[in-house]
């Protein structure tokens, strides 16, 4: 009997919904737990169909705009939003970029989302942020596609939270190491950390002991941060390639420009 009791609960365990995971949606001085039942019986609740870079076709979810889940935080012109992963992924987004484009999507319970692609166990619910607009070239990040999301929290710009990061005034507004700053805030920072600025844990820091410059010949450097199997590979790589689209290759550039720039202020 006591063998037969533990199976039942074993398989009850296994039947509870990914609903239930809570979201934290949090700003410097208050925080809210909310479920996805709670969001979908939210009045700013609508359909919305995607050009979805993770599934690779197009999705229709149920969301909500972020200008509206976002309503009643205290959000500063030139503040962030970190959007975490239950797995601790975590990427800083621009509070103005996400509220002007981008959309929390809520998985139901009545039409589960398929399993992600590569051999996935879950889909990317039960929250994920989408976005109006494809991840191609500009400012909207394949990164900035969060899901399995757990929490989203106002802070301050990367560049505030390390200053380390910072390009100095010395360095001409158009150089392209600017951009290759934001690219790297946009694109590395969420795997990545640099000296110990950030908060990325699924990838080595990217400037200790040494800055990939010092040990990558430009033309390897860049076809690393295009296609990073063509440069080496082992069986528990992480790192995705990145298309023309998703990252141009005069954003590689400026990543290198970047790069190259904090290895000579050492």
């Amino acid at each position: 009997m006591i063998r037969l009791l533990l199976l039942v609960l074993a398989a009850c365990a296994a039947t509870v919904p990914v609903q239930a995971q809570p979201l934290e949606i949090a700003d410097r001085t208050s925080s809210k737990t909310f479920t996805a039942a709670q969001l979908l019986a939210d009045k700013a609740a609508r359909s919305l169909e995607v050009a979805d870079p993770v599934y690779k076709r197009p999705m229709t979810y149920r969301v909500i705009a972020m200008a509206d889940l976002l309503r009643d935080l205290k959000v500063g012109r030139d503040d962030y939003v970190q959007a975490r992963a239950v797995d601790n992924f975590s990427v800083a987004i621009p509070a103005a970029l996400l509220r002007a484009d981008g959309f929390l999507a809520i998985e139901t319970a009545a039409t589960p989302w398929p399993k992600l692609p590569g051999g996935g166990t879950t889909s990317a619910g039960p929250f994920y942020i989408v976005w109006r607009r494809p991840a191609v070239g500009g400012d909207i990040s394949s990164e900035y596609w969060a899901y399995h999301l757990a929490a989203l929290t106002v802070t301050d710009s990367p560049a505030q939270r390390w200053p380390g990061l910072a390009v100095g005034a010395e360095v001409p507004a158009a150089d392209p190491v600017h951009r290759g700053l934001d690219r790297f805030v946009a694109v590395c920072m969420a795997c990545h950390r640099f000296a110990g600025a950030g908060e990325g844990t699924q990838g080595p820091d990217l400037a200790r002991p040494m800055n990939p410059v010092d040990y990558f010949q430009p033309a390897a450097l860049r076809k690393l941060l295009r296609d990073p199997r063509s440069v080496r590979d082992w069986p528990e790589q992480r790192m995705p390639a990145f298309s023309e689209e998703s990252l141009s290759d005069a954003d590689i550039n400026a990543i290198v420009a970047w790069l190259t720039y904090k290895a000579g202020k050492r």
